[in-house]
């Protein structure tokens, strides 16, 4: 029997470069911008900074250097009364007494209004994510792309998939814990005195196990609906679980197709992991240099405070043009995994072929 698994990833480069190629500017950019909502904008590359020194400033006469030894050169009265004379002073007419605390919590609130911010983009961003995933296929299914028309299309089937993603995680996270607290009655006698480093390590090999089997058996449901369910949802109206339902019931009776597919798309995904983050490092070089060098000649030119402005405008258009570049350099990757995908669904269960015209196209060629 053949795998589809494996005749299919030819098809799948050639209906990326037909749909693709020859290259139209327009419809590179909104790919760009619907694979970056559905997690494929990245470069690869992170920045880790480590703080386990920030208390250290440097200097030999800094508070962790070895000028940091001191003897008072005063008697203790003296010392001690030091704060209330600095009251004094501050409390003198023209300096208002309160204003290291108000902006203090100017700086909290700010803070705080930024880390806020930064959540709410990350939950639009997650919840957005589900309704790009019915753009992207309804744009390979029809080989042009509309982001404003699919997503009006596609409101419902959005919020269908973002529900089940939701319950999906909360059913995962339940047997976790459920798992965690029968080990910690079952294993530990339910005391907390039992848990230490003894412990841990004799529960160690169990621990593994079962976060090995919940991430594969998660990874695998979560996958499987958007490469499969979701062209399902859009080529044929299906809902998630009547998707879903469908999808089942060709997995029991194709198993083998189903495994071989699964095995190739990891080792397919491990292989446009690498030309991704081998591309990103490119792009970030090419970006960093031009833009840094801007940036710095900004700084050393005006050495103020305009100068650190404008050399951060800088840094964060080059940061936007590092993103566009790393989105632009996922559309023909992602675009070949989800063909991929289809490809192998329609092979192996004519009768659930989201691409039948993409498919006798490439074919016919």
């Amino acid at each position: 029997m053949a795998l589809h698994a494996v005749d299919d990833i030819d098809d799948a480069i050639d209906a990326t470069k037909s749909f693709l190629f020859p290259f139209e500017k327009g419809t590179w950019l909104r790919m760009a911008f619907v694979v970056f909502f559905i997690g494929g904008g990245g470069v690869g590359l992170n920045n880790v900074q480590s703080f386990s020194n920030f208390g250290d400033f440097g200097g030999n006469g800094g508070p962790s250097g070895p000028g940091s030894e001191f003897q008072l050169a005063a008697p203790l009265e003296t010392v001690m009364s030091v704060p209330g004379n600095l009251a004094l002073q501050v409390s003198e007419p023209g300096v208002p007494s309160g204003a290291p605390d108000e902006l203090l919590a100017g700086a909290g609130l700010l803070v705080l209004a930024v880390i806020g911010l930064f959540i709410l983009l990350v939950l639009a961003y997650g919840i957005l994510s589900n309704f790009m995933e019915f753009v992207l296929t309804q744009a390979l299914i029809d080989r042009e792309i509309h982001v404003r028309r699919y997503f009006s299309d596609h409101v419902g089937n959005g919020i269908r998939l973002f529900l089940f993603r939701l319950v999906l995680g909360v059913i995962w996270l339940g047997v976790a814990l459920v798992i965690g607290a029968a080990v910690f009655f079952l294993a530990l006698g339910g005391e907390a005195a039992n848990v230490g480093t003894s412990s841990a390590l004799a529960l160690s090999g169990l621990f593994i196990a079962v976060f090995a089997v919940l991430a594969i058996s998660y990874g695998i449901v979560f996958g499987f609906t958007t490469v499969f369910v979701v062209p399902l949802m859009t080529a044929d109206d299906d809902g998630v679980l009547s998707g879903w339902s469908r999808l089942w019931g060709s997995m029991k009776g194709h198993p083998k197709q189903y495994l071989a597919y699964l095995f190739f798309s990891i080792v397919l995904q491990i292989g446009v992991g690498i030309v991704s983050a081998i591309l990103g490092i490119i792009a970030f070089i090419v970006v960093l240099i031009p833009f840094g060098l801007v940036a710095f000649a900004l700084y050393l030119a005006l050495q103020n405070s305009v100068g650190v402005v404008l050399a951060g405008v800088v840094g964060l258009l080059g940061l936007l043009v590092l993103l566009v570049i790393g989105a632009l350099i996922q559309v023909p990757l992602t675009t070949f995994l989800r063909y991929y995908a289809m490809l192998v669904l329609g092979d192996i269960d004519a009768d659930m072929d989201p691409i039948p015209e993409v498919r006798s196209a490439i074919r016919a060629e």
